[in-house]
């Protein structure tokens, strides 16, 4: 059983493009404010844990599971699509991230207040920021290619890499501000929403031209 170097290349590439950790850097500033060091370090390494798990379920079975519920990747396309499309907005009004500092109280150990927070930035910065329609939708397509249980073991390490690439830029991300200013960030933030707009409805209208072909001639 040989393992399909060109699948795991060409997932690599995709999925480090689809991720993009740079988009991430203003949201999770926002969404690990207030903490230290130790504090970051441990929800960052619970969201990427949290989205690689999903990720790496779809990738093992997310066709057979879309197969079994009936779902089509078109529908599945469009339904995610939607789903960005208000995220989207919400970036560019800077609505994306809320964060109740009420319920957390300083006094708290660490992880108590590492869990408060998670449960309050998994969604969105997990789920659909990391763990999102076009990650999940690209793992589907690239387990359904893979033709041994090898490639399928280097596809998932592949994504791992790429899943630990995005943890250590998140961590730059409070320095990074600290270098350059809440402004800069937030106006990055603004344009990766308008561009997060404009990947949802590329979703929606392929998976619309899935689902009515016609619409193309």
């Amino acid at each position: 059983m040989d393992i399909n170097l060109d699948l795991i290349s060409n997932f690599a590439i995709a999925l480090l493009a689809i991720v993009n950790p740079v988009e991430k850097i203003p949201l999770w500033v926002k969404a690990s404010k207030g903490g230290q060091k130790d504090f970051q370090w441990w929800l960052a390494g619970l969201i990427i844990l949290s989205s690689g798990v999903i990720l790496l379920v779809f990738l093992w079975v997310g066709h057979y599971l879309l197969l079994q519920l009936k779902i089509d990747l078109a529908s599945f396309k469009i339904g995610g699509g939607l789903i960005l499309l208000q995220f989207g907005f919400s970036m560019l009004k800077g609505t994306a991230v809320k964060i109740d500092k009420e319920r957390e109280d300083e006094s708290e150990n660490l992880k108590k207040r590492v869990l408060d927070r998670y449960q309050q930035i998994f969604i969105p910065i997990g789920v659909p920021v990391i763990a999102g329609p076009g990650a999940i939708t690209t793992v589907i397509i690239y387990g359904y290619q893979s033709q041994t249980w090898l490639t399928h073991v280097a596809l998932s390490f592949t994504m791992a890499v790429v899943l630990a690439v995005l943890f250590f830029t998140l961590l730059l991300g409070p320095y990074i501000q600290k270098r350059t200013g809440e402004l800069p960030l937030n106006l990055i933030s603004r344009v990766f929403g308008m561009i997060l707009i404009a990947i949802a409805v590329q979703f929606m209208v392929e998976g619309l031209r899935d689902v009515f072909p016609g619409w193309t001639r």
